[in-house]
């Protein structure tokens, strides 16, 4: 119990120095020093993955009757279910030796690789051509607000130069794909793992039934999306014909209301009301982390890609991290990521044992906090259609981000997994199964002709050397959400308390039974998830009413 204790403490303090260091490295790519510094940190916990592979063992290999002995010590009070779960974890390990042979190799091994994905797309750039503009170079970390650029000529210039300049080092993303999911399945293979999702759903605390469910529901709903989009390309077009998009259309805004960007300070000032009007303790978490300068915003060159939010358990304390630009985007984002933070404040008594949540759930509370924001939103535009028309435009493509293009990456990243299994996957391969997992997820409602076949490059979810499958458990956090905030709006301030329950048990339970025990509902059948798409079907119904009643 001792030595558990002892293990939690280093993990609490690595941890420690690994945000902050994530956020040097993240807030300027060529800090060299913080570079260096994180290499030599995962050396240094590499070591302690070492220490913590014999632990596993031993935890495995104890009698029954030893280990629920070991879960009485007082010194472990509230750590249980993380035990249990690395009493699992020792069923599907190679030899001691082995596993503290893999934790050492790691570090130059596949975590190298990850690091190279990273320094290789901070410092990427394009160049982005426009008719009567001179020509600008843009850093990678920029694509995706400049995509969301009200005007069509720009977001196609931006999407193309940005994969041409993809294309240029294909082979670099290539080869870190090929190289992390090739070292996966490899120790997959010496530790018995039977397929390669199953460490991905482990982490993810839920089960495949509860996978499955998800994903059926989402594909039996799937229509409901596609039929948004096409109503999104004929507005964008102003062709009555028009019924598929371009890949970089997907986000763009319909420009229905103004399109003028916001500054940052009305942008944090709108989310924090917004937070407020509804949920008063979320409210003065978001101001409370923005004038305490948690949040790094700034758009500048030589910043890394991307949004996050990264916590202390230390400090007790989170740090976001965005590339503001004054888009609509931009702002649902700072929503998101504070509510991240949320989550994180609400646990900040929790032991580090308990505070460890999968990745599933943790996208739950950022979710929340969208919608708290959206709907909020909604409501004070009540006399503005337009508005309204925009809002809701807002939900349903994110509705087509968790529902559509989340289940993209998962066919992909599963058919390069399969055909990784056999060997080495070419760029050409690639991109052929990247397109097939486009058709099958967006269908007609995507114009063929104007895909995104370096999605998989571009993607950094793909490269994360300590996280495989990052994809579903969006779509998770979204319809779990979805269904978290009806039961709110429901029951009013009086489900608060149970939300915040929820958040605190996250790091304690499966996901099925957090929701069990909090809100009563069962994740392994269709009909929560079912539930959740009726959100969508809804705001779908009431956008087309807006724009019906604005003769569009």
């Amino acid at each position: 119990a001792s030595l558990i204790g002892e293990a939690e403490r280093i993990f609490v303090h690595a941890g420690h120095l690994g945000s902050f260091l994530r956020c040097r490295g993240a807030a300027d790519i060529e800090d060299e020093a913080a570079a260096a510094e994180r290499a030599w940190l995962e050396v240094q916990f590499a070591a302690y993955e070492t220490s913590e592979a014999r632990l596993v063992a031993a935890l495995g290999a104890a009698g029954l009757e030893t280990f629920e002995r070991l879960l009485e010590e007082p010194l472990l009070a509230g750590a249980e279910y993380q035990l249990r779960r690395w009493r699992v974890q020792a069923r599907a390990t190679m030899a001691p030796e082995l596993e503290e042979l893999a934790a050492e190799l790691s570090s130059d091994g596949i975590k190298a690789w990850g690091r190279l994905y990273s320094q290789i797309a901070g410092r990427l750039s394009f160049t982005l051509e426009l008719p009567g503009a001179e020509l600008e170079r843009v850093p990678i970390a920029q694509k995706r607000s400049r995509m969301e650029d009200p005007a069509p000529g720009v977001r196609r210039a931006v999407l193309k130069a940005s994969n041409e300049a993809w294309a240029e080092i294909e082979q670099v993303p290539l080869a870190s794909m090929n190289s992390i999911a090739g070292t996966r399945l490899t120790l997959d293979r010496r530790r018995g793992v039977g397929h390669f999702l199953e460490p991905a759903l482990h982490e993810a605390r839920i089960t495949h039934a509860t996978l499955d469910a998800m994903l059926g529901a989402i594909e039996e709903r799937a229509e409901l999306v596609r039929r948004y989009l096409r109503i999104k390309a004929r507005l964008l077009s102003g062709d009555p014909q028009c019924v598929a998009l371009g890949f970089q259309d997907l986000r763009a805004p319909l420009g229905l209301a103004s399109s003028q960007r916001i500054s940052w300070s009305e942008a944090s000032a709108d989310v924090v009301s917004a937070f407020a009007a509804v949920y008063p303790a979320l409210g003065d978490f978001a101001r409370m982390a923005i004038e305490r300068s948690w949040v790094d915003s700034e758009a500048r060159a030589g910043k890394g890609p991307g949004g996050f939010c990264t916590s202390s358990y230390l400090l007790k304390e989170s740090r976001i991290f965005m590339t503001f630009s004054g888009t609509a985007g931009d702002v649902k984002t700072l929503a998101h990521e504070l509510g991240h933070a949320f989550h994180n404040w609400v646990m900040r008594d929790v032991r580090a044992l308990a505070r460890t949540y999968g990745p599933a759930l943790a996208e739950t509370a950022s979710t929340f906090a969208e919608a708290v924001y959206s709907h909020a939103a909604f409501e004070r535009a009540v006399q503005s259609p337009t508005i309204q028309a925009e809002i809701l435009a807002t939900r349903l493509d994110a509705a087509a981000s968790f529902l559509l293009d989340i289940p993209m990456r998962f066919r992909f990243e599963e058919a390069f997994y399969t055909e990784r299994a056999e060997g080495q996957v070419s760029a050409s391969r690639t991109r052929e199964l990247l397109l097939a997992a486009q058709r099958a997820s967006y269908g007609d409602a995507l114009d063929p002709e104007q895909v995104d076949p370096c999605f998989w490059a571009s993607k950094r979810h793909f490269h994360l050397s300590g996280r495989r499958f990052y994809n579903f458990s969006y779509a998770f956090g979204y319809l779990f959400s979805q269904g978290v905030y009806q039961r709110a709006s429901q029951e009013g301030p009086s489900f608060l308390p149970r939300y915040e329950e929820l958040l605190i048990r996250t790091g304690s339970g499966s996901a099925e039974r957090v929701a069990r025990e909090s809100i009563g509902v069962d994740l392994t059948q269709p009909a929560f998830w079912l539930e959740s798409l009726d959100i969508v079907a809804a705001d779908l119904a009431r956008f087309e009413a807006v724009i019906g009643e604005l003769g569009l």
